[in-house]
C-alpha cells in the first residue's frame, strides 16, 4: 500500500457496491461516513470493526475491514496524527490552539514518514503546553530522558563541552568553569595547575571564549556571528561548514567567508575562534556524566548534576547568589533536591545508585500522570459527543461511540485506582 486511503472515497465506493440484502451494513457504512465529519478516521476504522464484526462472513465487509486495518497498521503514526488533530480542533474554542494546530497539520501533510517523526519530536513536541501533544510525543518517546522532559515542568539536556586529557585524568569545561576527573572523583580546578605548555594553554582558552558564544549539539557547533548569519562546523565530517543551516560548498574556506562582505566588518573579529575550533573539533565531545537541568520558571538558576564513579554532586549556578559546587551524600537527596528548586526527576539519571523502591516510586508517578491525561481527553469527547447526541437524537453511530467512550473511560478510572493503590502500599510498606 503506497498512501493511506481515501477513507470516504473508499466508504463511498463500497456502499455503491451493496445490495438490498445489505441493508443493515449500509446503514451502518453510512453512519460513519458521516460521522467522519466529527471523528477521526482512526475511531471510525475502530468503530466500522466493531459494528461490522457480525457481517464479516459476507467477503465483501471482510475485504474492506482488511484493508482499512492494513491501512491504519501501515501508516499509525499518520492516523494518530489526525485523531491528534481532531481532539485539539474540537477544544481550540478562541483559537488559542491556533498554532499548533498549523504545525500538525503541516506535519500530517508530510510526505516521508521520517520526516513526519523528525518533525513531530522537533517542531510538535515544542508545545507541550497542550496536554494532549505533551502525552501524544511522550508515548512515542523511547529516551527516559526526553519523556521526564515532557512530562516535568524542568528540562534536562546533555552537555557537550571542552575534554582535555592531563596527567591527573581529564579536564572538562563546564559553564563557566574547569573541572578535573580523576581515577575517584571530580574536583573544581584552574587549567593552569594542569596545562605548562603556553601554547596548548593558548588554544584551551580560545576555546574557552568560544564555548561562550556557540550552541553544541552531538553532531554541529554553531556560532552566531551577527544577528541574520549562523556559521555552522560538522563535528562529524570534518571541514564541512553552514550557513544558516544550508551546507557549503567544499571549495568554501572559513578565511574565503570572513574575506567576503557576508561577515560585517564589526564582527571579523569572530575569526580567531573559530579557525581555533575548526582545528580542535576532536575536543568537544558530549560529556555522559553529567546533565544540564534548567526550568524556565525560574530563569536564574540552572544545575549541572554529575554521576561520577561512587559519587554525585551538583553545579549549582545561581546569578543571584553565585555558583557553588557540592558532593552529595546520597543520590536521594540530589533528586530531591532538583525535584523541588526545578520540577525535575532525574531517578533515570541515577538509577545505578538510588534504590529500587524510589525507581518503582517514580515509574508510578509517571503512569499516573499519563492516565490521568488520556482520562481528561476522553472526558472531554464524552461531553462532545453528549452534546451532538442531544441534538440529532436517533444516531446509533453516535450511540455506540458513547458506550465506546463510556467504556474506555471506566477501564481507565480502573487503571488509575490501581496505579493509586499500589503508590499507597508502596509507601505503607517503608
Amino acid at each position: 500500500m503506497n498512501k493511506p486511503l481515501d477513507l470516504k472515497l473508499e466508504l463511498f465506493n463500497f456502499k455503491k457496491k451493496l445490495n438490498l440484502d445489505q441493508e443493515e451494513v449500509y446503514q451502518v457504512v453510512e453512519g460513519h461516513m458521516n460521522a467522519l465529519d466529527t471523528f477521526s478516521e482512526k475511531q471510525v476504522i475502530e468503530s466500522l470493526n466493531e459494528r461490522l464484526k457480525i457481517y464479516t462472513y459476507d467477503k465483501d465487509v471482510k475485504s474492506l475491514l482488511e484493508n482499512l486495518n492494513t491501512s491504519l497498521d501501515t501508516y499509525k503514526l499518520l492516523y494518530e496524527l489526525k485523531h491528534l488533530y481532531k481532539v485539539i480542533e474540537s477544544k481550540n474554542l478562541g483559537m488559542i490552539y491556533r498554532q499548533p494546530l498549523k504545525v500538525l497539520f503541516d506535519i500530517i501533510n508530510v510526505e516521508a514518514a521520517d520526516d513526519r517523526m523528525s518533525k513531530v519530536l522537533n517542531e510538535l513536541a515544542i508545545y507541550d503546553y497542550v496536554p494532549e501533544i505533551k502525552l501524544f510525543v511522550h508515548n512515542l518517546t523511547k529516551s527516559p530522558e526526553q519523556k521526564q522532559n515532557l512530562l516535568s515542568g524542568g528540562r534536562a539536556e546533555s552537555v557537550f563541552t571542552i575534554v582535555e586529557q592531563v596527567e591527573d585524568g581529564y579536564v572538562a569545561y563546564v559553564r563557566d568553569s574547569w573541572f578535573l576527573l580523576n581515577d575517584e572523583t571530580i574536583e573544581k580546578t584552574l587549567l593552569e595547575t594542569h596545562i605548562k605548555d603556553d601554547a596548548k594553554l593558548r588554544t584551551l582558552r580560545l576555546l574557552e571564549t568560544a564555548m561562550k558564544y556557540a550552541t553544541i549539539s552531538d553532531n554541529r557547533i554553531n556560532f552566531r556571528i551577527s544577528e541574520n548569519l549562523v556559521v555552522g562546523m560538522s563535528v562529524d565530517k570534518k571541514g564541512t561548514m553552514y550557513i544558516n543551516d544550508d551546507e557549503l560548498n567544499g571549495e568554501t574556506t572559513l578565511e574565503s567567508l570572513f574575506s567576503s562582505p557576508i561577515v560585517p566588518i564589526v564582527n571579523k573579529n569572530f575569526y580567531p575562534l573559530l579557525i581555533e575550533t575548526s582545528k580542535n573539533l576532536d575536543k568537544f565531545v558530549e560529556l555522559d556524566v553529567v546533565k544540564r537541568i534548567s526550568n524556565l520558571i525560574n530563569p536564574y538558576l540552572e544545575a549541572f548534576t554529575f554521576n561520577y564513579k561512587d559519587s554525585v554532586y551538583m553545579y549549582r549556578c545561581d546569578e543571584r547568589y553565585g555558583n557553588s559546587f557540592y558532593k552529595y551524600e546520597s543520590a536521594i537527596e540530589l533528586v530531591t533536591e532538583v525535584k523541588n528548586e526545578l520540577n525535575f526527576d532525574l531517578t533515570y539519571f541515577y538509577e545505578n545508585k538510588v534504590g529500587k523502591e524510589v525507581i518503582v516510586k517514580r515509574q508510578l508517578e509517571d503512569k499516573e500522570r499519563e492516565i490521568t491525561l488520556k482520562l481528561e481527553d476522553v472526558n472531554s469527547n464524552l461531553d462532545k459527543v453528549r452534546y451532538t447526541i442531544s441534538e440529532m437524537k436517533d444516531s446509533e453511530t453516535l450511540s455506540k461511540a458513547l458506550k465506546m467512550l463510556e467504556a474506555q473511560q471506566k477501564s481507565l478510572q480502573v487503571e488509575l485506582q490501581s496505579v493509586k493503590e499500589l503508590q499507597y502500599t508502596e509507601v505503607t510498606q517503608k
